[in-house]
């Protein structure tokens, strides 16, 4: 029985108007700081947006070379409220961590 009520906890958690209450905002730059974007949970603001954003930025400062996207964010594999968007997004969970 407490399984049961911990999967479903966990499963609803997950859901879209849930995660909107209860879901992180992610920073990403690149190496030199010029290039900042925030994402925001459920917004337009996402992770597509931070690629396509910083996809400008290079064509836009072709004499820049840091031109590698970072996440300002830790894994945090415990908030399993966040398990769905781990999954869904894996592409932002896989950039390297800029401390």
């Amino acid at each position: 029985m407490a399984l049961t009520i911990l999967l479903v906890i966990i499963v609803v958690s997950n859901f879209p108007p849930i995660y909107y209450f209860i879901g992180e905002s992610y920073s990403y730059q690149n190496k030199d700081g010029s290039f900042v974007f925030t994402e925001q949970s459920s917004t337009i603001q996402n992770f597509e947006m931070a690629e396509l954003r910083f996809e400008n930025f290079k064509i836009r400062n072709p004499q820049n070379h840091n031109d590698i996207l970072f996440r300002k964010f830790k894994l945090k594999p415990w908030k399993f409220w966040e398990w769905w968007n781990m999954f869904k997004n894996s592409e932002k969970y896989k950039l390297q961590y800029f401390n």
